[in-house]
């Protein structure tokens, strides 16, 4: 277990297998997961932020902010927008409020579960997924040392196959795809990690205040 845990993986890998398998456990208790997601999150967060040291030195690149959030909030307007001529997964949509069993309760805890949901899409979800895929996979895939792949090195295969991985865990299947491309795409120009999460932190900002106004709660 400790050769585990002090591989070069493990800090690319265990925050995105943690948040995962939080998850998949909050889903057998519906009634709690408004404040569950909220858990989930800063327990995912509170890994990370112990990975910190191993962390520095790995990114060099700028992370180019400013180009970085509008691309990111470009790419959320093509997801929306596109969407609905896009292949999805799954049955049915359901708009049902995500957050009645919180707002049975009171004002205080519906906004709560609002603000966690935010809070994980916005400053969790981006850095687990793209330390795992872009930072773990799309390198891996070019060779099994994957640290010794710079950030950003593009090989056909393994960047099409880790943007068809990363649109597989979605259930917008085409809208993730062609999102995937975009931010595989930055990812490969940049060659900055840090950059490629700061464009899937703001394009989830953007989908969480569209979601919000338009209670389009399905893509949520």
């Amino acid at each position: 277990m400790k050769g585990l845990i002090q591989g070069p993986g493990f800090p690319f890998v265990a925050p995105f297998a943690l948040f995962m398998g939080l998850l998949y456990v909050r889903q057998n208790f519906p009634e709690q997961s408004w404040w569950l997601y909220g858990v989930c999150s800063l327990v995912v967060l509170g890994l990370i932020l112990w990975l910190r040291p191993r962390y520095r030195g790995q990114d060099p690149a700028p992370p180019q902010f400013l180009s970085s959030a509008l691309l990111g909030l470009g790419a959320i307007v093509l997801w929306i927008g596109l969407d609905p001529w896009m292949p999805r997964t799954g049955g049915p949509r359901d708009n049902t409020f995500p957050f009645e069993a919180a707002f049975q309760i009171g004002t205080v805890p519906g906004v709560l579960a609002i603000l966690f949901r935010i809070f994980g899409a916005v400053l969790v979800v981006p850095i687990v997924e793209e330390l795992f895929w872009r930072g773990f996979l799309m390198r891996t895939i070019i060779k099994p040392e994957f640290e010794e792949v710079p950030l950003g090195t593009f090989q056909p295969l393994s960047f099409y196959i880790t943007t068809v991985a990363f649109a597989l865990v979605h259930v917008e299947f085409g809208s993730a795809i062609l999102f995937g491309l975009i931010a595989g795409w930055w990812f490969c120009r940049t060659k900055s990690l840090r950059a490629v999460i700061v464009l899937h932190a703001a394009a989830n900002l953007g989908l969480a205040v569209y979601v919000l106004i338009t209670r389009n709660w399905f893509l949520w």
